[in-house]
């Protein structure tokens, strides 16, 4: 709608200016002096149509206004064509009907009171036309005296563009910010003096909200700029730069790895700088968690490198100590002392069985077993080794504990925690091992670390030594940690509990205060079977009168072998690498029964040698024995979960048992 010009009028009657003679008289001379006269004279004679030609052919809305009463005076065309009223509807209003930032007269004086006081106001509001619908505006309002009369002019600009390109750009920065948020990395804009002037949703999560401040107080509490600045170097060459860095946050340290690019202006200038921040820390744990890995995979190389002379060198000790054993009387002041020795022979191949397990490169023998009998068995073992100032206790359950376990590697476990337990007790204190059997709930599932709720056999050893921290306890099963001077620890003893209480499907917790002791508690499932019982035979009764062909290059192993095979019966013909052995074998291959061999000889190994022999004589008995770890051994396609394989060091009733087996097993088909 759209008002006509004699709807246009001034309420009140507002009188105009008078002219005075002297400048009508001016202007008229002029005008007759001029081209331009005849409009000249229009001017003189109808002000008040030139006043209302002017305001309507404004593109604002204007309102004059009588500030005691909010009464409209004056309404342009514009106004008019704003709100849908006529000139003459909106000349009977008040301001409060349609304003939507006053709403009532009490409202009105308030905001006259603040208009006068400023002495003029400019905002943002909205009316309400006729057909109800808003129109967005802003107002510039401002106190008006003419001819001793006060008058509030009102113009209202019509801002629905200007709204609807602010919705835009508001729509299209929030769809850049869920862009750069979704994008997972940290974004930060800074100012050439470092301050920050914006950080997106995954920065200040990660790192908190520190608009307005700058860059080196807020993230590295420093009160100049770091060292190495990535944003210096963008400032000075204008290139994009990247590099790794850490922050200490209240979540612990951040590892992130920064982008720092230049923010140029519309003329090129670099005005300050962009960084976008990617948390790393997860893939540092990664890198460390690989490296130890690695360190593990060293180690298990390096065992079983060192595992086939050290088992050679266990089976000399052994076969000839068991050997000498049996020839010496239960009463017989030596014998004592060959106990000792075996028993220490015994340990140290339950030793490297336990870092081969470790690093899996041995696989475990599991039976089931009491565990209240591995710890009385070693409980003799472990006086001597935690010394006289230390108490040892057992505080074991009543009757048996059976679970499924390789009691060598259960005892490794109880040696490793006890050896510990002793070193944190260095002036003295006591150490109990404890075994009980628990229905873990699932309260107290979550507490043990336990994958399932069940029934479960523990295993507790307590010490009353120095304890640890929250920070230290974070660290004790990584390889290579140890908190023990160089010379006095590795750091793989508990890595090596954790990985043997592992393979047993079970779980180890640990608890411990400075000052206050410390608790390892380990859960094993239980298993209700009865414990095995291993036959019992004597040597004597495990021999015969075949012929056996030794194959050994380790000449002292193949001397004692072929020690314990003759006073067992055998026959034995000996060959000191792969390629003697296939000659000796072709030389008697009617004669020879079975052949015993080492897996890895020189120029032809125990594989290859069963290869050549099976191809002469399909029936032929073989048993394989290495002091190598199973992963070697499955390199050279030799499985010991058949019965032709034989594990170093071996006791000599150990070897005459299997070797019997063998010759007893009437499968014709055997495969190594």
């Amino acid at each position: 709608m759209t008002c006509n010009t004699r709807s246009l009028r001034l309420a009140g009657k507002i009188p105009l200016p008078p002219m005075n003679d002297k400048k009508k008289k001016a202007t008229v001379r002029q005008s007759r002096s001029s081209a331009v006269a005849p409009i000249g004279s229009l001017l003189i004679q109808n002000d008040q149509a030139l006043f209302t030609t002017l305001i309507n052919l404004s593109n604002d809305a204007i309102f004059i206004v009588d500030p005691e009463t909010a009464g409209i005076m004056y309404v342009n065309g514009k106004a008019c064509s704003n709100l849908g009223y006529s000139g003459d509807a909106l000349l009977g209003m008040k301001i409060y009907e349609f304003a939507a930032n006053v709403k009532s007269v009490q409202e009105w004086g308030d905001w006259v009171r603040k208009v006068k006081a400023a002495g003029s106001a400019v905002i943002e509001t909205e009316q309400r036309r006729k057909d109800g619908s808003l129109l967005p505006v802003e107002i510039n309002v401002r106190f008006v005296t003419f001819a001793g009369r006060e008058f509030m002019i009102s113009v209202a600009r019509d801002i629905t563009e200007r709204k609807r390109a602010e919705k835009i750009l508001r729509e299209e920065r929030n769809k850049l910010e869920a862009v750069m948020s979704a994008i997972g990395d940290g974004i930060t804009v800074q100012d050439r003096q470092f301050r920050i002037l914006y950080q997106n949703v995954p920065h200040r999560e990660k790192q908190g909200d520190h608009v307005g401040e700058v860059c080196y107080r807020a993230y590295q509490h420093r009160d100049q700029i770091c060292k190495g600045c990535l944003l210096v170097t963008c400032f000075a060459d204008g290139r994009v730069h990247r590099h790794e860095t850490s922050a200490v946050t209240d979540r612990g340290t951040l590892h992130m790895e920064v982008s720092a690019s230049p923010l140029r202006d519309a003329e090129g200038n670099i005005v300050g700088g962009i960084e976008v921040v990617r948390d790393i820390t997860q893939r540092k744990s990664l890198e460390e968690q690989l490296l130890h890995a690695q360190k593990m995979e060293a180690v298990g190389q390096l065992a079983g490198s060192v595992a086939h002379d050290f088992n050679n060198i266990l089976t000399s000790i052994i076969g000839y100590g068991s050997l000498l054993q049996m020839k010496t009387g239960s009463d017989d002041p030596n014998r004592p002392y060959i106990d000792q020795v075996l028993a220490s022979a015994e340990r140290a191949s339950k030793l490297t069985r336990s870092l081969l397990a470790f690093s899996r490169k041995q696989s475990m023998q599991l039976r089931v077993i009491d565990l209240n009998s591995i710890v009385r068995d070693i409980n003799k073992l472990l006086q001597p080794l935690v010394g006289e100032d230390v108490e040892l206790r057992t505080v074991l359950a009543e009757g048996e504990l059976t679970v499924m376990a390789d009691g060598g590697q259960i005892e490794q476990v109880l040696m490793n925690l006890t050896s510990n337990a002793h070193d944190a007790m260095p002036h003295g204190g006591r150490i109990t091992i404890e075994t009980r059997v628990e229905d873990i709930d699932e309260a107290d599932r979550e507490a043990l670390g336990i994958e399932r709720a069940g029934r479960y056999v523990l295993l507790s050893v307590v010490d009353t030594g120095t304890g640890m921290d929250d920070e230290t306890q974070k660290k004790i099963f990584n390889p290579f940690f140890t908190t023990k001077e160089q010379s006095r620890g590795t750091g793989l003893g508990l890595a090596i509990v954790y990985g043997i209480v592992s393979q047993h499907r079970g779980t180890i917790h640990v608890s411990s205060k400075p000052g206050l002791g410390t608790t390892f508690t380990i859960a094993l499932p239980y298993h209700a079977a009865e414990p095995d019982v291993e036959p019992s035979a004597e040597s004597s009764a495990l021999g015969g009168h075949e012929t056996v062909l030794l194959v050994e290059d380790e000449a002292e192993v193949r001397r004692l072998l072929k020690l314990v095979l003759e006073n067992a019966g055998y026959a034995v013909i000996e060959a000191a690498d792969g390629e003697e052995g296939l000659a000796r074998f072709l030389e008697s291959k009617d004669a020879i029964r079975i052949v015993l061999t080492d897996v890895i000889m020189p120029k032809k190994n125990g594989r290859e040698l069963y290869e050549s022999i099976r191809a002469v004589r399909s029936d032929i008995k073989t048993l394989f024995m290495s002091g190598y770890s199973d992963d070697i051994m499955l390199r050279r396609g030799i499985s010991d979960q058949g019965a032709y394989y034989l594990p170093k060091p071996v006791a000599p009733d150990t070897l005459l048992r299997k070797i019997r087996a063998v010759l007893d097993d009437d499968n014709p088909d055997q495969q190594p």
